[in-house]
């Protein structure tokens, strides 16, 4: 077994354990969710807050690829994804996850 398949046997046992349900494109995933970050984001007219999170789930529990722009539903919120982490062969792919509607 290589090191990357252990990686992806041990992170769905975490899953399991402690992942939060996301729907990604009309799926329900498992995710590891990290702690939100609150910060200020300058825009035209004064400043607003900006919460900022990552999402990371198993590849091959992913329908497709996700892209920046799509959707995430989690916690009763919609949230828009801002970047795409995936390098493979890791079997990790971290979503980092921001407002839909800034």
């Amino acid at each position: 077994m290589s090191i990357h398949n252990e990686i992806a046997a041990d992170f769905e046992h975490m899953l399991a354990e402690f992942g939060k349900p996301v729907q990604f494109l009309g799926r329900t995933l498992l995710a590891m969710i990290s702690e939100p970050m609150l910060s200020g984001e300058l825009v035209l007219g004064g400043e607003i807050d900006d919460i900022r999170f990552t999402a990371k789930v198993l590849r091959s529990a992913l329908p497709e690829l996700p892209r920046s722009g799509q959707i995430v539903h989690w916690d009763f919120k919609d949230y828009r994804i801002k970047g795409v982490m995936h390098r493979p062969p890791h079997a990790i792919v971290t979503l980092e996850l921001g407002p839909a509607n800034p």
